[in-house]
């Protein structure tokens, strides 16, 4: 060290680490392909993440894209194959994009990292989906916010957990709909309903026993359009099912089994051959449940 003139007692030293990508400051992604396969977060910034566009696959032992202030995610296409939690941050925004993640606990999760108890909050943490196509297998809760969740737009599916200690969607203190299309299938015990003040309906569904992975469900308007034909990955005992197309005071008829055609995105299809009826259902208020 003296040849280079340092000082006297100097020493730099490295920490090892087991993140993929990481800053300290902000991370800002516009392209490329990335393939990430870490003990450790796959992306981590302590401050920022932007995704603008890009291929990502993704396996890691922790979080797949973890920011401590803010996530935003606007194109890009998102393989997150493994993780414990997919996305995290206090501020979760998916804008674009077409992702697909598989974790262990929550698949989105909005937490300040405050510690707070469940139900209780920390006040600050936000979720919004506005755009693109988003896939959810979690084995904890599918989307979760220690405070609130706006769904605007997009594409959300949700195959959620099988355990009834979690929810496919879980929120400590409001959840707004107001465009976009959510298929959330899940356990009982702990599931929720967005909030009466959404703007766009939605129908929430609780079945007398658990219903087998790859049973199709399906809810067809009046004249036998599906608004949703969906074969969820998991095994259910409640789906969630909020679309434009769902008005209040109009009838939709519930069905189990049949066939899906058209095109199929993510167990997601466009077409529908009836199976067997379950039941008729008018929506009465913005949130109705059977």
């Amino acid at each position: 060290p003296g040849d280079w003139g340092w000082s006297s007692g100097t020493t730099a030293t490295d920490t090892e680490s087991h993140k993929g990508l990481k800053a300290a400051g902000s991370v800002t992604l516009t392209g490329g392909t990335f393939t990430v396969d870490a003990a450790d977060d796959a992306i981590h910034s302590n401050g920022t993440i932007s995704i603008a566009g890009g291929t990502y696959s993704l396996s890691t032992g922790d979080d797949g894209i973890h920011a401590d202030s803010t996530l935003t995610i606007e194109e890009g296409t998102i393989d997150i194959l493994t993780s414990y939690e997919g996305l995290e941050s206090e501020s979760v925004t998916v804008a674009g994009g077409n992702i697909r993640l598989k974790s262990s606990d929550d698949g989105l999760n909005a937490t300040s990292g405050s510690g707070t108890m469940p139900g209780q909050g920390d006040g600050s943490s936000t979720l919004r989906i506005t755009g693109g196509t988003l896939y959810v297998d979690a084995d904890g809760d599918g989307i979760d916010s220690n405070s609130t969740i706006f769904i605007e737009g997009g594409t959300t599916l949700v195959c959620g957990p099988t355990s009834s200690g979690n929810g496919a969607l879980d929120y400590d203190g409001t959840c707004t709909i107001t465009g976009g299309v959510l298929i959330a299938t899940g356990s009982r015990g702990m599931a929720q309903t967005p909030g009466s003040d959404s703007s766009q309906a939605s129908l929430f569904v609780t079945y007398s026993a658990s219903q087998a992975a790859g049973t199709l469900l399906a809810l067809t308007d009046a004249d036998g359009n599906p608004i949703a034909a969906f074969s969820p990955a998991k095994s259910y005992q409640t789906v969630l099912i909020s679309a434009p197309d769902l008005k209040t005071g109009e009838s939709y008829t519930l069905y189990t089994g049949g066939t899906g055609g058209g095109t199929q995105t993510n167990g997601l299809y466009t077409a529908y051959t009836p199976g067997e009826k379950l039941t008729d259902v008018t929506l009465s208020d913005m949130v109705t449940s059977i």
